[in-house]
This record gives structure tokens, C-alpha cells and sequence, in this order.
């Protein structure tokens, strides 16, 4: 019988997987570093700015409830914020 012997943090990491929470509940998403990255290199500060980017780019590799888009966006804006910290 087959046993996965990677934790999930280790899978998630080898995927490119992070976790946020949203709305109260632990959800995946695929490829937020790379949208960190790409909004920081495009230089922009203003919330609505970063969080639009944010969402533009994650929805690429992601199903975003309609619903719960303002939330999942305020995820992504704090993390982003905490993750740009200096």
C-alpha cells in the first residue's frame, strides 16, 4: 500500500501551494509568491492597486469564489503587506 511520506507543508512547498486564511477556513493558493513578486516589481503601493494585481494574477491558477473575492483579496493584501515587511 502506498503511504505519502510528505508532510503537507512539504508538499505545498514543492508545489508552489501556500495557505491562507480566508473567511475563517485554511484555503490553498497556487503561485502567491510569484504574484508578491510581480507586484512588488512592478512598483505598486496603493492597496486597491496591489490587491487588483493580486487577484488578476491568482485567478489565473486559482478558482476565487465570486462571493468571497473582497475577502480573499484582504487574505492577499495582508499577507503581501506581512511578506514585504522591512
Amino acid at each position: 500500500m502506498y503511504k505519502n511520506t510528505l508532510l503537507p507543508c512539504a508538499a505545498d512547498a514543492l508545489s508552489g501551494t501556500r495557505q491562507l486564511t480566508v473567511a475563517g477556513k485554511r484555503v490553498g493558493i497556487t503561485g502567491l509568491d510569484a504574484a508578491f513578486a510581480a507586484v512588488t516589481a512592478r512598483g505598486l503601493v496603493g492597496d486597491a492597486e496591489i490587491k487588483a494585481e493580486l487577484m488578476h494574477r491568482i485567478r489565473e491558477n486559482n478558482y476565487i469564489p465570486p462571493a468571497l473575492a473582497d475577502e480573499y483579496a484582504a487574505a492577499m493584501l495582508a499577507e503581501y503587506h506581512q511578506a514585504t515587511i522591512k
